[in-house]
């Protein structure tokens, strides 16, 4: 089975990339690269979002953009502690249960296609 995480085709444009990008002194594609790295990353390395000793610099290693990870905490994506960090929302995008919500919408879309009908 495929490893994925959630990225929907708005996140690019969203105002925390922007606030990224102006924080991290670089486009919003390089921002929006950096936050991918760093939450395939974090995909590997959780499954409820708390992940023990990381730390902003972490964020900014993987990302490969110096500043990032104070950047996602401005925004709220992540909280960092000395213990480590919390990912805001973890369980809505990112864990189990959000991806199987994802790939069964997904099926029903599709076998409504097949059969002609239309979404309400």
């Amino acid at each position: 089975m495929a490893k994925w995480i959630k990225v929907e085709t708005h996140t690019p444009d969203k105002t925390e990339i922007r606030q990224i990008a102006r924080l991290c002194h670089c486009s919003k594609a390089e921002a929006f690269l950096a936050f991918f790295r760093v939450f395939v990353w974090l995909d590997e390395q959780t499954e409820n979002g708390q992940v023990n000793f990381f730390t902003p610099d972490d964020a900014d290693e993987i990302g490969g953009l110096p500043g990032l990870g104070d950047a996602l905490e401005t925004v709220r994506w992540i909280t960092f502690s000395p213990g480590g960090a919390v990912v805001a929302n973890w369980e809505r995008h990112n864990g189990k249960s959000a991806k199987r919500r994802c790939l069964d919408a997904e099926r029903k879309r599709n076998v409504r296609k097949q059969s002609g009908q239309t979404a309400d």
